[in-house]
């Protein structure tokens, strides 16, 4: 994703930036090259290794004020792994807004937590990120459970996951896809988007991360030691997080469907802190389905920004008729994996 502004800012502007954070001495700055929404760097001072955080222009204040109040939750919670602490300047703020080069940037300096992302192949680093996810869980639970606070649509609300896509069905339409993807999606979401609104009135909804992916699990050997990106946090489907995060760890790649040994693995870490209701386990394939639509409506989105390529939407609507297939082979299976 493009990040114009922000990628102006020279070294020596950074170094200014951090000047509300004076009692950090002698410093060191230099780019991570990391995060497809926001520019960080790597800061090195006298007082510890820190990552300068600068806010992508779509993300607005009351959303940054809403993810430092959940990681304020959570640094209350006694986890057993580091989530982003900001670090408050002297006035207090974790975050400050900043006229740079005639450009407001929305900055927050935080702790640099070590580690590596965690290895998809990996069926130890599978379980711990598991069995991390349930205990995420559990804790956000107690957080904005009156669902007031959140600033971003639940990834369900297939009218709204995109400012660009206000109705689905046209918009896929436009693309011209391969008749045999075009006929299979509209039929798949005209399904997805009658059947949606009753999965947020019968199942468990509370906040969840939304983007519990590998470069935000930080492992040191088998345990994991840092999540990290909280910025798309919001309130959804508990096992819509789930369902998330069991995709993208149990499929490797879009030409692939999950790797049994890998869903029973990482279902079995997840399990130990959170065990979902007779009614998310009737429903996990169904909102497996509704994850993958609102994935296939973000990339058309995202094409429309021209952030992605035509080609990447065929690919995440080929993606997601071969869960299809995988899925009505494996109803049973499915249906048990909590039951075992």
């Amino acid at each position: 994703m493009e990040k114009p502004q922000n990628l102006q800012l020279s070294m020596q502007d950074v170094v200014e930036l951090l000047g509300a954070w004076s009692f950090l001495g002698n410093l060191t700055v230099q780019p991570t090259n990391q995060g497809t929404v926001n520019t960080t760097f790597f800061v090195e001072a006298q007082a510890g290794d820190f990552v300068l955080k600068l806010y992508n222009d779509t993300i607005t204040n009351t959303q940054i004020q809403y993810e430092h109040s959940l990681l304020a939750h959570l640094k209350s919670c006694n986890l057993s792994f580091a989530v982003p602490d900001p670090t408050p300047t002297l006035l207090g703020e974790t975050w400050i807004l900043v006229n740079q080069n005639n450009s407001l940037q929305r900055v927050a300096l935080l702790p640099f937590i070590s580690g590596q992302p965690a290895e998809r192949k990996n069926l130890a680093h599978i379980y711990a990120v598991g069995q991390v996810l349930g205990e995420l869980h559990h804790a956000l639970a107690d957080f904005d459970s009156e669902r007031e606070m959140a600033q971003l649509p639940a990834w369900g609300d297939l009218f709204h996951i995109h400012p660009l896509v206000t109705d689905p069905l046209v918009a896929l339409q436009s693309l011209e896809l391969p008749l045999k993807e075009q006929e299979y999606i509209i039929k798949f979401l005209t399904k997805i988007i009658v059947t949606a609104p009753n999965l947020y009135k019968t199942l468990p909804v509370q906040t969840t991360h939304a983007d519990y992916l590998s470069p935000n699990i930080l492992m040191i050997e088998n345990r994991v030691v840092g999540v990290l990106d909280f910025e798309f946090a919001t309130s959804d489907l508990r096992l819509m997080d789930y369902v998330a995060a069991l995709d993208h760890f149990t499929r490797f790649s879009w030409q692939e469907t999950p790797h049994w040994e890998f869903v029973e693995t990482f279902s079995a870490g997840y399990s130990k802190h959170i065990s979902p209701i007779s009614a998310e386990v009737e429903a996990l394939a169904l909102v497996w389905r509704l994850q993958r639509a609102s994935c296939i409506i973000y990339w058309t989105g995202w094409f429309l920004e021209g952030k992605a390529t035509r080609q990447s939407v065929i690919d995440a609507v080929t993606n997601t008729i071969l869960l299809e297939e995988w899925l009505e082979e494996n109803t049973t299976k499915i249906a048990a994996i909590f039951t075992d």
